[in-house]
């Protein structure tokens, strides 16, 4: 197997690349989700040893349970349990280190994407409306828009890259749910946030725009294009 090499002192050559935020209470810490949005980043753009860096680092930091790897919150939000654990991170996790893989002919990261997909379940899902929706906090039963769109696309990803039938099973469950819950979340040509919350900020129903325009390219079922087009008409025209 052919390996890249990756030097000190190239233009990737500094730091592993890992996100932290500052918490109020809790100072600079850890932020699973957009540590692995960093890694897509990387891979998108073919920046090789920035990403081993990254997969690496993150690597390094799953939590181990039995077949399955996590990557915890370790600061307090909402007044849940520290650590934490999201199913939204999860699912990002198993598309970003399958890409990684791939991208480095590393099975390592490949093996690691599948613990990631193998620790979404149970207590990070949640039954709805037939299929699965993605609890992207792990200690409540919030509905949240974004998470699952978002999770539909991290999964179909993973799955492709990874030719997962488990991967596809899944992706699709959480496609059925979030189809036939959309019209709750509809406002008309607005998003709420969370099911029975109110509308999303602009730069959330930003993000839902996008994600609906990503899975009308991918998916038949003419909601997602037809929601896609009125939301992004009335976020056009500045506001709900």
């Amino acid at each position: 197997m052919r390996t890249r090499v990756c030097a000190r002192g190239s233009r990737d050559g500094y730091g592993d690349g890992l996100t932290f935020r500052s918490y109020a209470g809790a100072g600079y810490q850890f932020q699973p989700l957009l540590s692995f949005a960093a890694l897509n980043s990387r891979v998108s753009h073919k920046r090789w040893c920035a990403a081993r860096r990254l997969a690496s680092a993150l690597v390094a930091r799953a939590v181990r349970s039995g077949n399955a790897a996590y990557w915890e919150y370790g600061f307090p939000f909402a007044g849940g349990p520290v650590p934490w654990r999201s199913g939204f991170a999860q699912a990002v996790a198993a598309q970003a280190l399958a890409r990684a893989g791939a991208l480095l002919q590393d099975p390592a990261l490949s093996a690691a994407a599948t613990a990631a997909f193998r620790g979404l379940r149970g207590p990070l899902l949640m039954r709805r409306a037939g299929g699965a929706w993605v609890r992207e906090y792990g200690f409540t039963n919030e509905v949240i828009l974004n998470a699952q769109l978002q999770s539909i696309i991290s999964l179909d990803s993973y799955a492709a890259v990874a030719d997962s039938a488990p991967g596809r099973r899944l992706a699709e469950k959480l496609a059925v749910a979030a189809r036939r819950m959309l019209p709750r979340f509809d406002l008309g040509c607005w998003a709420r946030y969370e099911l029975g919350g109110d509308a999303a900020s602009r730069h959330y129903q930003t993000y839902h725009v996008e994600l609906l325009r990503r899975l009308a390219a991918t998916r038949p079922e003419p909601i997602w294009r037809r929601t896609y087009l009125r939301w992004r008409r009335c976020l056009r025209g500045h506001g709900p």
